[in-house]
């Protein structure tokens, strides 16, 4: 499936100091597991996941001059997107019910988020 305007996505966008980011690794490594265990990458039955990724990058002091080094902190970045609000809705309902990743994704959040897209529609694509 195709992503097009009126899908639903979240983006959350994490700074985190270099000598906590093993706990953001270990973090995303059960966050896969609960995605591929509990999503759908075709078909009708939600959530069906039309996009998964997380990203990396040392945060720099100058992204636009990376040789001027960095900060001593490292950017992170989760994307899903979804048809639309049902499998948004059956993500966050599925999530929730795990509570021990739910409630690390709270603690990490409250600690490391700077940026955060939740459940909104892609207004466009390619």
């Amino acid at each position: 499936m195709k992503i097009k305007t009126g899908c639903v996505g979240f983006h959350i966008t994490f700074r985190v100091p270099n000598d906590d980011v093993a706990q953001m690794e270990t973090f995303f490594e059960k966050h896969e597991d609960f995605m591929r265990e509990t999503h759908h990458i075709e078909g009708t039955v939600e959530p069906v996941v039309l996009c998964y990724a997380v990203m990396r990058t040392p945060e720099f002091s100058n992204p636009l001059e990376p040789d001027l080094g960095e900060t001593g902190h490292t950017l992170y970045g989760i994307t899903e997107i979804y048809n639309g609000p049902e499998g948004a809705q059956m993500h966050m309902q599925l999530g929730q019910q795990r509570n021990e990743l739910f409630g690390e994704l709270i603690n990490l959040t409250s600690k490391y988020c700077v940026g955060g897209i939740l459940g909104a529609p892609v207004m466009r694509s390619m």
